[in-house]
Order: C-alpha cells, then structure tokens, then sequence
C-alpha cells in the first residue's frame, strides 16, 4: 500500500498521525495496537517515517527559503549560498578570535562567502507542513518540507482552499495545482504529471480579465 496517501482513523495514533508517520509500522493490518505501536506478527517495522521521506525529497532543505538542515541541529544551524532567508543569525571565521557577530536581520546577498566564514541562521529546524492542517492527509501535495520559522509563516497565511488573486510563489504553484486537480477535477496526481500540466491546473482556480477575478 502507498506510504504518501489518505489515512483512516483506524491508521491514526494517539498523536493525531498516521502510525508510518513515525515510522512504526509495515503491515497493512493494524489490526491491534498497544501504546501507538502495531503489534501485527507479520510487521517487518522497517517503513521508513513519511516525515524523513519528504525531508529527504527536499534535499533536507526549506523548500521555502532553502536553508539546509542536517538532522539533529537545534537552535542554530549552518546557512549557505542557497539560503534566501532573513530573520535572527550569526557569523565568524573560522580563523582568529572565536567569537560570533550576531545580527537580527541576515542578508546572505551581503554576505562575503569564503571558505573560512561560518553563517547561522537561528531556530530553522526542519519541519513538514500539512497544507490542509490535516494530519491524516499525507499525499505528497500536502506536505512540504519548512524550516520551522516558515512553516508558522505558511500556517497563518495559507488556506488552501480559498481562492488566491494573485500568481503562486514559484515553489508553492506544484502543490496548489495538485490540489486544484483533486478538487475541481477529483484526479490525484504524481508529481509528475502534475508538472506536465502545470499551467493548465492552476488556471483552475483563478482566471483574470483586467486583474479582476473571474
């Protein structure tokens, strides 16, 4: 059965996730569970977590802001010339004094990248987003990969289902024309297809004449 899919309740943790977002079960029964973790003879328990699949189709970086993150950084973690964030960092060389610059604002366009400087940027764990905020929902076009400072920017502002005015941000248009297929059109793309028709799909949900909303 697909990892990246619908959940049903029966499939669902106390914790509100599905089991195998945690990685804790590979059977398809679940037909007994003791403390969330299924105890089917037949489970191999080797699926890997759905949250650490998208991290890794990400790059293990913002699909947002591309900050990179290796797993098991906390509070600061390394920047690089990706990076298009700003918010709370630090810097240093890696030669002389061994001491941080700290800045609430990080310009990485201002940035002097040499092999000895070091960038931080503060409190950009990697999270996995659910669009919809449905934790059963855990189709690939539901869950993105943010750093955690985008993923609280992205949850305030982003509801999928209202109706948008102006163009999507370039790494948000191949989820929102998913979900536009699944919801105008009820197909459930891969990725794929869904940049094969890409243009096409997002014209399902906003059609201009003069900047007005049709």
């Amino acid at each position: 059965m697909a990892l990246l899919r619908q959940y049903e309740v029966w499939e669902l943790g106390n914790d509100g996730y599905p089991f195998a977002w945690h990685g804790r079960c590979t059977c398809d029964h679940l037909a007994v569970v003791e403390d969330d973790f299924c105890v089917y003879d037949a489970c191999s328990g080797d699926t890997p977590a759905i949250k650490d699949v998208i991290r890794e189709e990400a790059q293990n970086r913002c699909e947002r802001c591309w900050h990179p993150y290796t797993k098991g950084e906390g509070e600061w973690s390394r920047c690089d010339q990706t990076c298009k964030h700003g918010g709370e960092g630090r810097w240093r060389f890696t030669s002389g004094e061994d001491i941080w610059k700290h800045t609430q604002y990080l310009d990485h366009t201002a940035i002097l990248w040499t092999p000895d400087i070091v960038v931080q940027g503060r409190y950009r764990i990697l999270t996995v987003h659910h669009l919809d905020e449905d934790k059963a929902n855990c189709r690939w076009w539901n869950l993105v990969a943010l750093c955690q400072r985008c993923h609280l920017s992205m949850q305030r502002r982003v509801v999928m289902d209202r109706p948008y005015l102006y163009e999507h941000s370039e790494w948000f248009k191949p989820y929102a024309a998913a979900f536009y297929a699944f919801k105008y059109l009820g197909e459930d793309l891969d990725r794929a297809e869904v940049m094969a028709r890409l243009e096409d799909l997002l014209k399902l949900e906003y059609r201009f004449d003069q900047g007005v909303l049709l």
